[in-house]
């Protein structure tokens, strides 16, 4: 495959060590940040400290986070009031969110935030900290640089630096962390892609950088520089072919191709990128071309015991569980030939269509359709179509890609092959989407369960400023979420679903105390929520016109990365919805 870069890049820790070793900062006094965890900080400490310079090293990657976590004792803290900057080129409240989850890390400590009075050009957070028998103020420097990136925005992204009270004194540090960034993206920008979408088959950014990994006792957070780079790479790389097709900026009907970010966490080796490309194949016929349906194939094996799944099924699992269901059952091939297979079940009432995957690294959804159809096969007059797993060139991606990194919401594998998200699909070949239009078809449904999920924890894109960019409301957790979207002359019918829906729901007490706790940490870093909450349950929901059915109801529940205990309970609640959902529809909705 065509390679668009191989550079490796010194070790801005180590290159800072050689530098401070110089006759000169003998004696000194020296503040660092690095994009590193703590023990190479503490080492890199020690090795100034033999060369007779006095250095304080810190966290370039979350340092309000990390000042409390390493360098304060929290032992006998009572109370702690933060002042958190504010800055022009940010949201208002973008380093309060940089400040999560330390409500979370420290639930014994009161915890008050206050925004800075003033707007400031460099960015420290005041600490007042009260403790039994003392106070102790802090001063907490976030470093970050404003400058111009791909697309010509101004951005306040965080940075290494050094000060010193010699030389120079303060300034920023260009480390290998955002020099692997610039590199990686200059080296797509100054390739000649054509003007025929897919631009490649795949492009893959294979990166080794030292970094942190950190698991921390809030829920499922953790901090992941690694993982953070992984976001970073394929959402700028989106951004950039968005702006390269002379699309508007957030397309999701773009088909760059598909972008892999392979983002290795090493702490001993030497930072290095290489990026290789797979040339796209046009075909003249392409855009008049259907991909031939597939016949269902027989999965040898058992199908999975759903009720004690604790971790995302394999494609095969997947398929064998479908097999069970009676009905009519067909398939289409996706763009790589995978297999999207649909199972319908005719009967006297209503149609539903159930779906799980569009965005495939959103894993519980698809244990949680199948567990409520196999309770729904058996009410008398049943109608459904059942499509588990929408998307699953994405879905083999994701398992890929969790084999290293298990933790990571691995946002590569969202979309599809082809590098758009299904349901925004512009025109043939439909690959995946002839699925939807098949069994919206054959079934006539005008309710779509469409089951969803999102990070089950903080999502940072450090380079760019910090918050995802086009996904601010999606930065951090805030329970089981419900979208509903109705077309014309469905919204009364929408919002009682949504009323039933809510109110049911909330019986379940270990789901109200769930979602109380995570909205609960939410509104300590956004005061004003994009959303409402009734009987518990986070909604929005809005008139949407246009191709589909009546209502379209889609959950988001925060499964990206999680296992174990927690990924039951979620496919749990994903069963719970389509199967109030579904027998709602079934009393109210006009008979066909």
């Amino acid at each position: 495959m065509p390679i668009l870069l191989d550079q490796v890049f010194l070790r801005t820790a180590d290159e800072l060590v050689l530098q401070l070793s110089a006759e000169v900062y003998r004696g000194a006094k020296a503040q660092l940040w690095l994009f590193e965890d703590l023990p190479k900080r503490r080492s890199v400490r020690a090795e100034l400290a033999v060369l007779g310079v006095h250095a304080q090293v810190f966290s370039a990657y979350k340092p309000l986070v990390h000042f409390f976590l390493d360098e304060i004792d929290a032992s006998g803290l009572t109370h702690a009031r933060i002042e958190y900057p504010r800055h022009a080129a940010c949201a208002e409240n973008r380093f309060l969110l940089e400040a999560y989850p330390l409500t979370g890390l420290f639930p014994d400590v009161e915890i008050e935030f206050v925004a800075a009075p003033d707007m400031s050009e460099q960015s420290s957070y005041r600490l007042d900290l009260r403790y039994a028998d003392r106070t102790e103020a802090h001063e907490v420097f976030a470093p970050n640089v404003m400058q111009t990136d791909f697309l010509g925005k101004t951005v306040y992204a965080p940075s290494a630096w050094l000060k010193t009270d010699r030389g120079a004194g303060s300034a920023p540090v260009a480390a290998e962390y955002q020099l692997a960034w610039r590199a990686a993206m200059n080296a797509v920008m100054g390739h000649e892609w054509g003007k025929t979408e897919p631009y490649f088959q795949s492009l893959t950014i294979d990166m080794v950088l030292p970094g942190i990994e950190r698991r921390l006792a809030c829920g499922h957070e953790h901090m992941s520089t690694s993982e953070a780079m992984h976001e970073e790479i394929y959402f700028s790389l989106l951004e950039y072919f968005q702006h390269y097709s002379g699309r508007a900026a957030g397309s999701r009907g773009l088909q760059p191709g598909q972008i892999v970010p392979l983002v290795h966490l090493d702490n001993g080796g030497t930072p290095g990128i290489k990026i290789v490309f797979e040339a796209a194949v046009h075909n003249k016929s392409q855009a008049s071309f259907q991909p031939p349906a597939l016949e269902a194939r027989q999965i040898d094996g058992d199908a999975p015991d759903l009720a004690q799944v604790d971790r995302p099924l394999t494609l095969a699992e997947v398929e064998r569980s479908l097999q069970a269901f009676p009905g009519q059952h067909f398939a289409v091939a996706s763009q790589q030939g995978r297999a999207v297979n649909v199972a319908y079940l005719a009967g006297d009432l209503p149609a539903v269509l159930i779906s799980g995957a569009q965005h495939a690294n959103e894993t519980s959804g698809v244990v949680g359709s199948l567990r409520a159809a196999a309770q729904l096969k058996n009410r008398p007059g049943a109608h459904f179509a059942l499509m588990p797993l929408e998307n699953p060139d994405g879905y083999a991606l994701h398992q890929a890609l969790c084999v290293e990194h298990p933790a990571h919401m691995h946002h590569a594998a969202r979309y599809t092959a082809l590098g758009d998200d299904i349901e925004y699909r512009e025109q043939a070949p439909w690959y995946e989407r002839e699925a939807r239009r098949r069994a919206l078809a054959i079934s006539g449904a005008q309710l779509h369960l469409n089951l969803h999920g999102y990070p089950a924890h903080e999502w940072i894109r450090p380079c760019t400023g910090y918050l995802p960019r086009g996904f601010e409301a999606w930065s951090i957790p805030k329970g089981f979420f419900l979208i509903v979207r109705f077309k014309p002359g469905y919204k009364q019918m929408a919002l009682s679903l949504l009323e039933h829906l809510t109110c049911q729901l909330s019986a379940d007490q270990r789901l109200m105390g769930y979602n109380t706790e995570q909205l609960r940490r939410y509104q300590h870093y956004v005061a004003l929520p994009p959303f409402q909450v009734r009987h518990g349950i986070p909604y929005t929901a809005s008139e949407a016109p246009g191709q589909g059915p009546g209502i379209t109801l889609i959950t988001e529940f925060p499964d990206e990365t999680i296992c174990g205990p927690a990924f039951s309970f979620a496919h749990t609640i994903q069963m719970q919805t389509v199967l109030l959902a579904s027998e709602w529809w079934w009393e109210n909705a006009p008979k066909p």
